[in-house]
């Protein structure tokens, strides 16, 4: 009776290697001088250093100091340093850093304000209801 050979590398090459494979994370980046307008959608992060104005849905934002926003904002989490003018909601962290100017209606399920950091308008706890 004739035996099968071992197939050797090249057989396991092509079948998945791993069963839980882990999904990359992936990064936008809006660069300063940079201006864009309408809707934003990444499970990643987005990196704002230039201007948007529309609607955002992402896992998590990063507004530099020179970046401007105004728009609707869903996000998990949310660090600003910049200017950002409209309705977000952070179901994370929010953090304001010294240079962040934020205006308008903010939920958020856990808030850091660094001195000098601005906030005006409403603000409330995310899931929260109106006492």
């Amino acid at each position: 009776m004739r035996q099968k050979r071992n197939e050797g590398p090249n057989k396991s090459a092509k079948v998945k290697l791993f069963k839980n494979s882990i999904k990359p994370v992936e990064t936008t980046i809006i660069s300063a001088g940079s201006k864009l307008e309408g809707n934003i959608e990444t499970e990643g992060t987005l990196i704002i250093d230039g201007s948007v104005t529309g609607t955002i849905r992402c896992g998590s934002l990063e507004i530099m100091a020179d970046g401007n926003v105004d728009a609707n904002v869903e996000a998990e989490a949310v660090h600003m340093a910049g200017s950002f003018e409209g309705e977000m909601i952070c179901k994370g962290k929010l953090t304001f850093f010294r240079t962040g100017k934020v205006k308008g209606n903010v939920s958020y399920g856990t808030l850091s304000i660094e001195s000098g950091g601005l906030l005006d308008g409403n603000v409330s706890k995310f899931g929260s209801s109106p006492i």
